[in-house]
């Protein structure tokens, strides 16, 4: 496939993957797929859910639990190093999003 020169909306996604396909699926057919394989990501990596999601050879996604510090807890501040109380902060949740193989290969420059 050519490099893609511009910004792919979803449905320019569903038609360009429809074409490549010649046929095999319709427009509406990639387009469920596609939405089924959202609503699979998302209860992945949602409370209760096994907290990671991956599409072989592409993205990982994986939910990062940041547990709650309390104010006045001595941290370490990074650009100096000395031990300084914290503000604190609540108890959070963070979808972290990781290229592998296949993407980082076709990102990476040309020797």
């Amino acid at each position: 496939m050519k490099a893609i020169k511009e910004k792919l909306t979803k449905s320019r996604l569903v038609a360009l993957i429809a074409d490549e396909l010649d046929g095999a699926l319709t427009k509406k057919d990639v387009a469920a797929v596609l939405d089924v394989l959202s609503d699979v990501a998302c209860a992945s990596v949602s409370k209760g859910g096994v907290g990671e999601f991956q599409i072989p050879g592409l993205v990982k996604f994986t939910l990062k639990k940041r547990p709650a510090i309390k104010a006045g807890t001595l941290v370490r501040s990074p650009a100096t190093g000395e031990m300084i109380p914290s503000a604190g902060r609540p108890a959070s949740m963070a979808v972290k999003a990781r290229a592998l193989g296949t993407i980082k290969s076709a990102a990476a420059p040309a020797k």
